[in-house]
């Protein structure tokens, strides 16, 4: 669909924040899912304390491919750029706290 000339859906911003809440709600569903009995707190304590903090953090970025291509099928490209940012933004961040941590 057109809206005066642009694709409904279609902006960098909205690719930015999908891109960003995402992972974050993957991250959430983790929680949830795998450690339901036990304190936020005590959980990323648990997950720094272990080193999985930022191994989880990554594979939670995942679900922003399916986010990303979805938005390359419905012509959106502007949003997937936002997605992509987004997801470099979460690279970049783990590879400087691997750097940092070791």
């Amino acid at each position: 669909m057109k809206y005066l000339g642009k694709s409904k859906y279609d902006s960098v911003l909205l690719g930015t924040a999908l891109g960003m809440g995402v992972p974050i709600i993957a991250f959430m569903a983790y929680y949830l899912i795998r450690y339901t009995g036990m304190n936020f707190s005590a959980f990323i304590r648990y997950l720094n304390g272990g080193g999985l903090f930022l191994p989880i953090l990554s594979l939670c970025c995942v679900p922003n491919l399916l986010t990303f291509f979805i938005f390359i099928w419905t012509k959106r490209d502007k949003s997937a750029k936002g997605v992509l940012g987004a997801t470099f933004v979460f690279a970049i961040y783990v590879c400087i706290m691997k750097m940092i941590g070791s």
